[in-house]
């Protein structure tokens, strides 16, 4: 079953999307990069507006621009995503990863680090991500993302064809890893994605349920609405 991920960016959105039934509440600064991090007394909010019970997920930023940035995560999150931008540039990601994954550990020993492949890898500086799947199933991950590094209104499938995708769900589906997909998605792409057989753990929403289809603006209830209705009608295709 597809399950629906949406990407807050205060407490008044966490609330709307809790309201409207979405899975997997992210946590994610719109304005400061594809991966921009909340800064931390806001996720503090967050999360004390949050039942106890549900899972969150975070942006952490980018993996290779931030050395230090696993002594500064807050605990208590399910999910601790990291873009993979400028990688191909640098040489020692594999092993920073690793460090991070044992500092997460540390932090929740059930939580987890999903690394966040760009569709538009060239633009990010990175590989494909066919290419980089393929070393980190070497890692014991429990999920990956497929998303776009640049917020142009472009599309994942403006980067990534169908094919591509269903190697990398049946890559992740043999090493047993989750599979999440984003990258200005809607509804109607999503509908597209199924139909050809792309069925991600999760689709990552933002832009789609913002007024004016922005994903710099506030979070509409009724568009979220929508869109968990939409995802729960797809999975009976």
């Amino acid at each position: 079953m597809v399950r629906v991920l949406v990407s807050v960016k205060n407490v008044e959105e966490a609330k709307i999307a809790l309201k409207a039934g979405v899975d997997l509440i992210d946590l994610k600064d719109p304005i400061k990069a594809p991966m921009g991090m909340i800064d931390l007394p806001l996720i503090l909010q967050i999360q004390n507006a949050m039942p106890k019970n549900i899972n969150l997920s975070m942006a952490c930023g980018e993996l290779c621009d931030m050395q230090n940035l696993g002594d500064f995560l807050p605990v208590g999150m399910s999910f601790y995503k990291f873009g993979l931008s400028n990688c191909k540039s640098s040489g020692d990601w594999v092993n920073h990863l690793l460090s991070l994954k044992k500092k997460v550990v540390r932090l929740n020993n059930s939580a987890f680090v999903v690394p966040v492949l760009y569709g538009d890898y060239l633009k990010a500086n990175s590989i494909k991500p066919s290419e980089l799947l393929k070393y980190l199933c070497e890692h014991s991950l429990y999920a990956i993302m497929i998303d776009t590094w640049g917020k142009d209104g472009s599309s994942i499938l403006d980067f990534a064809t169908m094919e591509e995708l269903l190697e990398i769900q049946e890559l992740c589906k043999a090493r047993n890893i989750k599979f999440a997909l984003a990258g200005s998605l809607n509804l109607h792409h999503a509908e597209t994605l199924i139909k050809e057989g792309v069925r991600p753990a999760w689709f990552g929403f933002r832009g789609a349920v913002c007024n004016q289809q922005s994903r710099n603006n506030t979070i509409d209830f009724d568009l979220t609405l929508d869109l968990v209705a939409g995802i729960k009608r797809l999975n009976n295709l």
